[in-house]
């Protein structure tokens, strides 16, 4: 099984609204690669929140450890096609709904280390877990530690520039690029993981994954 840290937005596409985002983009390409998926993540209790979930059921990504907040809104990314997302505004906690807004959902609802200790509950068996969102030091420790007691392969994506050392020996940390808008470089992303939970080598897996993607730097 594949884990996949981190937060789903919505996004309008080809008239429907899907689930977009860096963790959702690496999560359906590990389960298009035959993966076993599940991503833990946070959305809210709202109409977006809800056609991410069903939209990552279609792609076979699981999501029972993805949170529920009722208190927050789903960010909703730029429509395709200059079209306008059909979601409305909530009219309770609109202020944070519109700020969540603001960078036009590039980045879904944060998690902290007790919503990751809580969902990794719910996962015991996986082989390889994708750190897909930048998360704060507690929460990465808890993230770093749980796939080192379960013996399971690190993956960990970090943006352009930023410090790409982590606790862990072994890991594999990827440095996104500033804009990923086909999600070329989550595929190679997904595609890697799903390798390596089939029980290739790190080496040998990568180069498949990449061999038609490019990304900007890989540390071990």
């Amino acid at each position: 099984m594949i884990v996949v840290v981190g937060s789903p937005v919505a996004r309008e596409a080809d008239g429907r609204h899907r689930a977009a985002g860096m963790a959702a983009g690496i999560a359906r390409a590990a389960a298009a690669a035959g993966g076993e998926v599940q991503l833990v993540g946070k959305v809210g209790e709202d109409p977006p929140g809800d056609a991410a979930l069903l939209d990552l059921a279609s792609a076979s990504v699981g999501h029972v450890a993805i949170l529920r907040d009722p208190s927050r809104s789903t960010p909703v990314a730029a429509a395709a096609d200059g079209e306008e997302a059909a979601f409305d505004e909530p009219d309770t906690n609109a202020t944070s709904g519109a700020q969540e807004r603001a960078d036009r959902g590039t980045s879904g609802l944060s998690l902290d280390a007790a919503d990751i200790e809580l969902a990794l509950r719910y996962l015991p068996d996986y082989r390889v877990l994708v750190v897909a969102d930048a998360l704060a030091e507690a929460s990465q420790r808890v993230a770093v530690a749980a796939a080192g007691w379960n013996g399971a392969s690190l993956i960990v994506v970090v943006a352009a520039g930023a410090d790409q050392s982590t606790s862990a020996d072994g890991a594999t940390v990827l440095e996104a690029p500033s804009d990923d808008p086909d999600d070329a470089f989550a595929a190679v992303v997904g595609a890697y993981a799903a390798a390596l939970d089939r029980g290739e080598e790190p080496a040998e897996a990568f180069a498949t994954a990449s061999s038609s993607e490019g990304v900007s730097e890989v540390a071990d």
